[in-house]
């Protein structure tokens, strides 16, 4: 009976056993999710690559960023993929002359000036290996899909250490087709070349940058779905998302590299916001920047320092995060991921209800109604055509604008010879609609700081009378500048600025840690789009800089002493050094 009873139980576990193998096996065979045996990142050394799963279904994979078909290349599940150092590849993608409109000199040299000459790569460019993989049933369709990047050997490539590293993946065509990309000349510059570049007289963008192509496209018809994988300085994966991608900027469009935008839908990544707090804020964007630099491409350094150094000021200033970014694999020189400025920044950062957030940028509506824009014009109106000098007026005006952000704003632009486009141009400010009894819900105008590389901080500037300029363009300014107290907070806070903001020791430590940092990525990325790392001229910018600070305090208050006389600072107890 003993005997029974024990040959039994090792029958029972035997056919336990046998059961729950079965059960895995079954499950297994049944599992259509493909999986990579090494996850996505950096290598020191070559990876043999494997795709797991996708029992019952054909696996077909690409290496260029498009998404598989079954005309891709048949992943045999007894092989590898073997992914090495891709650097040394042909250059695809960064081979192209139809990025942007400084490659067609002869319409250049017949219509416009002042070309860049930018170059294709005269040796092959560092890539990392994309990997993207599908799963297809009998009938052909795709059960599921996995992508990755791998970087191998980077760990000795100049360029990249300290800072972040970025992968945007789209489908080519998304990019360079001739019809439908975004990131071409193609058919719209064919067009503009024929309708208007053949009509001289009705030529009027003598800019070959602000020439129409493709690129110039605006809007949702824009945007195209991507996957943006980012990361950070220990090569940590921060953020693995789909997402929509739009060129970004005004005439820096024409330029290269190009700002891309990325926004997170629903409809690409389940939700409206990214999954990381890329900017240490407490909170999850709707949408970021990988932001070139502007007209300061070449060295980016002008929106940096703004940025950076006037973050303590009265007015929203983006953070800025280095970051080499790779385009389809292939290395697309050094960027920005910097913020962007929405109502969805606003609500985050000043605690305010976002549908109640209005955004004028450049004098059109960026947040808000049509109807919203009565609200801007009424503040302005009353303003520039009303007394400031009258108490009762310039109470008003008080309850229009919040005027610590005025002052603060204005006095830091002053400070930095701000010119060319600004004022009238690369402006920014927000309200609430309406005013419910909070700081920030007030419904009075903020400002925000954004695009300051296409003119200030330049040595030829040091000595600009930039105040002088300002009353001359600005009619609101003018308007409260002829009030006693604006006058006097102005100019204080503009010496304040000088003094604290700009101080030799905050100027030089940015300085020398932007040496230090951005030497080899701004090198790399100058190297990338005119086969020259223009060391010597970065160092003379960054020298040239340096200068404008040194020099730019004295010529602020030979500036204010000519605009509003020696005997007036006197009156009000302003000194040059208090």
């Amino acid at each position: 009976m003993a005997f029974y009873f024990k040959r039994k139980k090792i029958t029972l576990i035997i056919v336990s056993l046998l059961f729950l193998f079965a059960i895995s096996v079954i499950d297994y065979s049944r599992d259509e999710h493909i999986y990579f045996s090494e996850k996505p990142g950096f290598y020191e050394n070559p990876v043999d690559l494997k795709i797991i799963g996708g029992a019952g279904c054909q696996i077909y994979y690409t290496l260029d960023g498009s998404e598989p078909t079954k005309e891709s290349s048949l992943y045999s599940k007894t092989e590898s993929i073997y992914l090495s150092d891709a650097s040394d590849n042909p250059n695809y993608y960064s081979a192209r002359t139809d990025t942007s409109a400084s490659f067609y000199t002869e319409l250049i040299e017949k219509y416009s000036d002042m070309n860049l000459q930018y170059t294709v790569p005269d040796y092959n460019v560092d890539k990392c290996n994309i990997i993207k993989a599908s799963a297809f049933d009998r009938e052909g369709n795709v059960l599921d899909s996995i992508e990755g990047v791998y970087f191998i050997s980077f760990q000795n490539k100049n360029g990249y250490k300290g800072g972040y590293i970025a992968s945007l993946v789209t489908e080519p065509e998304n990019l360079f087709d001739y019809e439908t990309g975004i990131y071409n000349t193609g058919i719209t510059f064919e067009n503009f070349v024929r309708e208007t570049l053949g009509a001289e007289e009705n030529w009027t963008t003598p800019y070959w940058w602000w020439w129409d192509c493709n690129y110039s496209r605006r809007g949702m018809e824009s945007e195209r779905e991507a996957s943006v994988t980012i990361f950070n300085q220990n090569r940590e994966c921060v953020l693995k998302e789909s997402c929509g991608i739009r060129i970004q900027g005004g005439g820096s469009r024409g330029r290269l590299p190009k700002s891309i935008g990325c926004y997170a839908r629903k409809k690409y990544s389940g939700s409206n916001e990214f999954s990381a707090d890329l900017f240490g804020r407490n909170a999850y964007a709707h949408k970021f920047i990988f932001f070139s630099g502007g007209d300061d491409s070449d060295f980016k350094l002008m929106d940096y320092l703004a940025n950076t150094l006037e973050q303590e000021l009265n007015f929203s200033t983006m953070k800025f995060i280095p970051c080499a970014m790779f385009l389809n694999g292939e290395y697309w020189g050094e960027y920005y991921i910097t913020e962007s400025y929405n109502a969805d920044y606003i609500s985050d950062r000043y605690r305010v209800d976002k549908e109640e957030v209005i955004m004028i940028k450049n004098g059109e509506i960026a947040e808000g109604t049509e109807s919203d824009r009565n609200l801007f014009f009424e503040a302005w109106y009353f303003i520039s055509e009303n007394d400031m000098t009258i108490l009762e007026n310039y109470e008003q005006a008080c309850n229009f604008i919040d005027l610590d952000s005025y002052i603060d704003y204005y006095a830091a632009q002053v400070y930095i010879a701000r010119c060319n486009d600004w004022p009238g141009g690369n402006e920014a400010f927000w309200r609430t609609r309406k005013n419910n009894g909070s700081r920030f819900g007030d419904g009075k105008w903020r400002w925000m700081l954004f695009d300051v590389n296409s003119g200030g901080m330049t040595i030829d500037l040091a000595e600009a009378d930039t105040l002088a300029a300002l009353l001359q363009r600005d009619s609101v300014f003018y308007s409260l500048y002829q009030n006693e107290e604006f006058r006097e907070k102005f100019v204080k806070r503009l010496l304040y600025i000088g003094r604290t903001v700009f101080s030799e020791e905050r100027y030089e430590n940015f300085l020398n840690m932007y040496s230090s940092t951005m030497r080899e990525p701004v090198e790399a990325s100058n190297l990338r789009f005119y086969n020259f790392a223009r060391t010597e001229e970065f160092d003379k910018n960054v020298e040239n800089t340096r200068e404008f600070f040194r020099r730019r305090y004295h010529a602020v208050w030979n500036s204010l002493a000519a605009n509003v006389g020696g005997e007036w600072l006197s009156k009000h107890g302003i000194q040059k050094f208090p």
